[in-house]
C-alpha cells in the first residue's frame, strides 16, 4: 500500500478525501440532533436526509455528462469551495429558520454529485492498473478514518460551542481539500469523436448506453443495487435486533458500530496489502457471498460476543467488496465515459439506499425482525452470488482494452 502513497497525485487526493469525509462527519453528527432539538419531530429529521438523498439521486447521473466534458481536477477544486460557502450559509440560521437547513442540504447535494463522479473517474489516471485495488482500499480507509474522526469531533464541537463551531470547522475542512487538490497534474479526459458534436442528452445517452450494453458494467450496477439495498435494510433493524434479541442497550449499539469501524479500517489495510492477488471479481463475489452467510448466523444466532467476532470479520468482507466493485469498474469503463458510467451508478446507490432502508423498517413491521433481517442478508450474499455467475473469470484480463 505505501507504494500508492507515494504516488505524489495520488496521495494529494486521498488527503483531500480524508480531510473533506471528516468534515462532512462533523456536520452529519451535529446536524440531525440540532434539528430534532429544535423541532421535537423526528420527520423534520427524516425530511433533512429526504433533502440531502433527493437532489443525489435526480443529478448524479446527468452531472457524469459534465465531468467527462471538464477537467476533473478543476472540477474537484471548485465543488469543494462551493461546498464550503453552502456549509457557511448555516451560520444564518436564526430561530424559526430551519428551511435554511434544508436548503443547504439540498444544495450540498447537489453540488456533490459533480464532485464523486469526477474523483472516481480521476484516481485510475493517477495510478498504474495494477495499483488501482490498492489506491481503492486506500480510499475506502479514508472513509472509515474519516469516519472515526469526524464523529467524535462534531459531537464535541456542538456540546462545547454549538452549531456554529461545528459549520467553521466543516467549511474549513472543504477549503483544505481544495487545496490539496490544485497542485494535482492530471490529463483532461478524451472525448470520441463523435461526441465533439452531441449535445448534452446525446452525451448522457451515450453513457447509459455503455452500462447496457457491457454486461460486466450492467452486472456491477445490478450487484451494487443488491449489495447497498440489503445493507441498508439493515439500517432501521440494527438497533431493535440488539435491544429486542440480544437483549441489548445502547452501548452495545455503539461497541458494534466501533468494532465495524475499526475491522473496516483494518479491512482495508489487508485488501489494500494483499487485494493484488485476487482478482476483483474474487474481492466481489466471494467478499459479498461470505458476508451475507456471516449476517445470517449473526442474526440467527443473537450472542454478542458472536456478533463482535462476526462483525469483525464483516468489515474485511466489506471493503474487498466494494473496493471489488470500482476497482473493476474504473478497469471496465472506457476514460472518455467514466464520468458518465460512475454518475450513474452512485445515483442507483442512493435509490437503492433510500428503498432499502423504507422497505426494511415497513417489513419489520410487517413481517417480523428476524425473517426482514434474514431477507437483507440473503440479498448480500446473493450479489456475491450473481458475480461469480455471470461475469466470467477471464474479465479481469480483457478489462481496459475499451478505453
Amino acid at each position: 500500500m505505501l507504494a500508492v502513497l507515494r504516488r505524489r497525485d495520488f496521495s494529494l487526493l486521498w488527503l483531500a478525501g480524508l480531510v473533506s469525509v471528516a468534515g462532512d462527519w462533523v456536520l452529519m453528527t451535529a446536524l440531525p440532533f440540532f434539528v430534532y432539538a429544535e423541532t421535537g419531530s423526528t420527520l423534520a429529521t427524516a425530511g433533512m436526509t429526504v433533502a440531502e438523498l433527493a437532489p443525489a439521486i435526480v443529478l448524479t447521473s446527468p452531472a457524469g455528462v459534465f465531468v467527462d466534458r471538464w477537467d476533473r481536477k478543476r472540477v474537484l477544486v471548485v465543488t469543494n469551495l462551493l461546498q464550503a460557502a453552502t456549509v457557511a450559509a448555516l451560520l444564518l440560521v436564526g430561530e424559526g429558520q430551519l428551511w435554511v437547513v434544508y436548503v443547504v442540504a439540498a444544495v450540498q447535494s447537489a453540488v456533490a454529485a459533480f464532485a464523486g463522479p469526477a474523483e472516481s473517474a480521476l484516481l485510475p489516471t493517477l495510478v498504474p492498473r495494477d495499483l488501482l485495488v490498492e489506491a481503492n482500499a486506500m480510499n475506502a480507509l479514508n472513509n472509515r478514518l474519516g469516519r472515526l474522526a469526524g464523529v467524535p469531533l462534531g459531537a464535541a464541537l456542538f456540546s462545547w460551542w454549538g452549531l456554529e463551531a461545528v459549520v467553521v470547522v466543516d467549511a474549513l475542512t472543504f477549503v483544505a481539500a481544495a487545496l490539496l487538490v490544485v497542485p494535482i497534474v492530471a490529463p483532461r479526459p478524451p472525448r470520441a469523436a463523435e461526441e465533439e458534436v452531441l449535445g448534452f442528452w446525446r452525451e448522457w445517452l451515450a453513457g447509459v448506453d455503455v452500462v447496457r450494453t457491457d454486461r460486466t458494467i450492467a452486472v456491477l450496477f445490478v450487484v451494487f443495487g443488491l449489495m447497498t439495498f440489503g445493507g441498508t435494510m439493515l439500517d432501521p433493524l440494527h438497533v431493535p435486533w440488539v435491544r429486542d434479541l440480544l437483549g441489548e442497550g445502547v452501548g452495545v449499539v455503539a461497541l458494534l458500530s466501533m468494532v465495524s469501524s475499526l475491522s473496516g479500517i483494518a479491512g482495508s489495510l489487508v485488501v489494500g496489502a494483499l487485494g493484488h492477488r485476487a482478482s476483483p471479481r474474487h474481492l466481489i463475489g466471494w467478499g459479498s457471498a461470505l458476508a451475507g452467510v456471516l449476517l445470517l448466523v449473526k442474526f440467527n444466532v443473537p450472542v454478542l460476543w458472536l456478533a463482535v467476532a462476526l462483525s469483525v470479520v464483516g468489515g474485511v468482507t466489506a471493503v474487498a467488496s466494494s473496493v471489488g466493485v470500482e476497482t473493476l469498474a474504473q478497469e471496465r469503463t472506457p476514460e472518455h465515459v467514466r464520468g458518465r458510467v460512475f454518475g450513474s451508478l452512485q445515483a442507483s446507490i442512493w435509490l437503492a439506499s433510500l428503498l432499502g432502508a423504507a422497505v426494511g423498517g415497513v417489513l419489520g413491521e410487517v413481517a417480523g425482525l428476524v425473517p426482514a433481517l434474514d431477507l437483507a442478508a440473503a440479498l448480500v450474499g446473493l450479489s456475491g452470488a450473481v458475480v461469480l455467475a455471470m461475469i466470467p473469470g477471464r474479465v479481469s484480463s480483457e478489462a481496459g482494452q475499451h478505453g
